[in-house]
């Protein structure tokens, strides 16, 4: 229930809060559901709720913070909220940020215990305090209050602020419930359609390497198109074998689970990178970065299938967000999740625009038959934006975005980035697919030739200097980890009976 009534200025604005409302009353009871049927931690539900919430007022950033008696136990952060998240959950309302943003931030309590906070950040400033969005992040506080209370209810009884002291953050990665035959150490991240846990391979002699388990959302994997999506990408994925893009091992489903099983990459991506050097990084840095990325692409690019014809494999979603640097310096490209194959039976309607705005080839963005000249232009905005830290063709909305991307001449050149590498950008980001490079392996060769790319080693500094917390935790992880063997049975396998935490078997 809210906390006041709330006066909207139409009845299409109330539908659509009301829509918001049942979307997060239904949306909770599915994650809290699914957390206690696979046996995962309170994080793991978390990490969906917000990244999810965040989706329903469109915040690109956000967090949740929940606390015990002695003090943060539980802290989730999406995206950059720019603020310190344990100051910020002090502030319940409506506050503009210094970057032109604005911050919607609720308590979250349970009677009178205080678990800590929710906040969502919102892109501008809103006339008349954004009321109507606070009021939705207000209901989705309480949603959250609920679900946090019925899963730590549910678990083993014992009262609420007891369960999450036991969440200490300083504890050893464990086990935390398993998807087929993969043990969930932590969650990485939480996207539109799927989440990526941090996993191990559970055999007969115990717990095995670290991947990254992507699974499909709870509360979507009822969705026959998402599941279909889902299950194309596994399949692309499995055709895939290069340094520069990340392996898939293993998909399948487990009691209703799609899963993908890759490669676990140690390291952040070039948005993060990019933000965390305060400004373009160092020509020979970026250089490296794309050329690597490039050389991934062109083995997607020229893959074909198994009666030998070309797949026309194009990624169609290129962007700083998944090239991940790794700390040994390699580069790999990620997400082929929106990539499309001549053999592939599910396709885009024609006039569906799929892909980031910012990012997008002319021709993506007038829905237009795309081939690998598209992912050479998004390749190019890339290279621009690490280049320079900004983004070449940004306007106040997307709509003005793809306009300049369609018709808008590339700004000049900064003085600090030599011609040679400028003239390969220029071709890149050419207007006409026909004016670009004939392959990214040309584009690659051409950029080098430009510039030295900088070695391996030189990008793992780069790394080890900027992002040395996040280095220690996948050491952590990479520790000995100890675990259960398993029968012969689940080995191969098959799946026990799942019961919730709380349930003790009958004798």
């Amino acid at each position: 229930m809210l906390n006041a009534p709330v006066d909207f200025p139409s009845l299409e604005e109330e539908v659509v809060f009301l829509r918001g409302l049942v979307s997060v009353h239904r949306m909770a009871d599915v994650i809290l559901e699914d957390c206690l049927e696979r046996g995962l931690d309170l994080d793991s539900g978390v990490d969906v709720f917000l990244t999810q919430c965040a989706r329903l007022v469109h915040a690109r950033a956000g967090f949740v913070s929940l606390r015990g008696t002695r003090g943060p136990v539980l802290t989730r952060v999406l995206g950059e909220p720019g603020v310190d998240v344990q100051e910020a959950v002090r502030w319940p309302g409506v506050h503009k940020l210094k970057d032109g943003r604005t911050l919607f931030c609720t308590r979250l309590a349970l009677g009178s215990l205080d678990l800590g906070g929710l906040g969502l950040v919102v892109e501008g400033n809103f006339d008349g305090g954004g009321g109507l969005v606070m009021k939705l992040v207000e209901a989705i506080g309480e949603q959250l209050d609920t679900a946090v209370l019925g899963f730590l209810a549910l678990t083993d009884g014992k009262g609420a602020l007891a369960r999450l002291d036991a969440l200490t953050a300083e504890a050893a990665p464990a086990s935390r419930g398993h998807i087929g035959r993969y043990e969930v150490v932590t969650p990485l991240g939480t996207g539109g359609m799927a989440q990526v846990l941090v996993a191990r391979t559970r055999g007969p002699e115990g717990l095995g390497r670290l991947v990254a388990l992507k699974r499909i959302l709870p509360h979507l994997s009822s969705d026959p198109s998402i599941v279909q999506q889902f299950l194309d990408e596994a399949r692309i994925g499995l055709r895939l074998s290069h340094p520069n893009l990340v392996h898939v091992y293993d998909f399948g489903e487990a009691e209703g689970a799609y899963y993908i099983a890759m490669e676990l990459v140690r390291g952040v991506d070039l948005e993060r990178l990019i933000r965390a050097a305060r400004g373009p990084l160092e020509t020979a840095q970026a250089v490296s970065v794309v050329c690597q990325g490039l050389a991934g692409l062109h083995e997607a690019h020229v893959l074909r299938g198994e009666d030998g014809a070309p797949l026309e494999l194009v990624h169609r979603d290129l962007s700083p967000h998944n090239l991940m640097v790794g700390f040994d310096g390699r580069v790999k490209v990620l997400d082929f999740g929106v990539a499309k194959a001549r053999a592939q039976r599910t396709v885009t309607l024609p006039g569906i625009v799929k892909g980031k705005p910012l990012y997008m080839s002319p021709e993506q963005a007038r829905g237009m038959r795309l081939d690998a000249r598209s992912d050479l232009f998004a390749m190019g905005l890339v290279l621009y934006q690490a280049l320079t830290g900004a983004r070449a063709f940004e306007k106040p909305d997307e709509l003005a975005t793809m306009h300049a991307i369609c018709d808008e001449a590339l700004p000049p050149r900064p003085s600090r980035i030599p011609r040679a590498v400028w003239k390969v950008l220029e071709t890149a980001l050419a207007k006409r697919p026909e004016a670009r490079f004939g392959s990214a392996r040309e584009m690659a060769d051409r950029l080098a030739d430009a510039c030295r790319p900088a070695s391996d080693s030189e990008l793992a500094r780069l790394m080890a200097a900027h992002f040395a917390d996040r280095h220690r935790e996948f050491v952590q992880l990479d520790g000995p980890h100890p675990g259960p063997r398993l029968s012969e049975g689940e080995a191969r396998g098959e799946t026990p009976i799942m019961r919730p935490r709380h349930l003790k078997a009958s004798p």
